[in-house]
């Protein structure tokens, strides 16, 4: 079933052998996805002023250099779909992925350590970065787990623990969330497809 924000449930646990089908819209990046959120941004949304209030708030203890490297980012985008691919992009581009990660020290913030020092992790990370930079952009966004499929020849995908992943989806009034992957899929795998859990 489906809740008022979009998200995919199962009314029980998943048990041992159990199959499912799930057929979604999956938006390809383009120019004229792009335009089509920018020509949405005129029309009414009764969900917007909602989303935008539940999904920008931004917890205590981010260092001010996000909020500054942030504002550097999104500085020549002309809109809120370029400032979320202006972070994703500077993310994909200035950040490592690895397994093989420390954790921050005591009472360091966990976005902040990521951006600012570490500056490598696994999807966890990169979502959660690209979560709190995007509400610092201005943009309403939520941090998603579930897994990547990687579809067989025939259109088939067996998920195990090795596909969870995690990403952000980014609202845009008048189209709705849309994903994001900072991370670039787990690594990096061709043609994926986001299964929420």
């Amino acid at each position: 079933y489906y809740n008022t924000s979009g998200e995919v449930f199962m009314a029980r646990q998943v048990e041992p052998g159990d199959a499912y089908t799930l057929k979604a819209l999956i938006p390809q990046r383009s120019e004229a996805l792009r335009e089509a959120v920018i020509q949405a941004e005129r029309n009414s949304d009764d969900q917007y002023q909602d989303i935008l209030s539940d999904y920008t708030v931004l917890p205590l203890g981010i260092d001010e250099g996000v909020y500054a490297l942030t504002v550097e980012i999104i500085q020549n985008a002309a809109s809120a779909y370029d400032r979320a691919l202006a972070i994703e992009s500077y993310l994909r581009q200035n950040y490592t992925y690895t397994l093989e990660v420390g954790y921050p020290p005591e009472g360091r913030d966990f976005v902040s350590y990521f951006v600012l020092e570490s500056k490598e992790g696994y999807c966890s990370y990169f979502a959660s970065a690209m979560a709190v930079m995007g509400r610092i952009a201005g943009l309403p966004t939520r941090y998603v787990e579930g897994y990547v499929a990687r579809p067989d020849a025939n259109g088939q995908a067996t998920l195990t623990g090795e596909d969870a992943h995690a990403w952000v989806e980014v609202y845009f009034k008048g189209i709705g969330w849309l994903p994001f992957d900072a991370s670039g899929g787990a690594g990096g795998g061709a043609q994926q497809r986001h299964v929420q859990q």
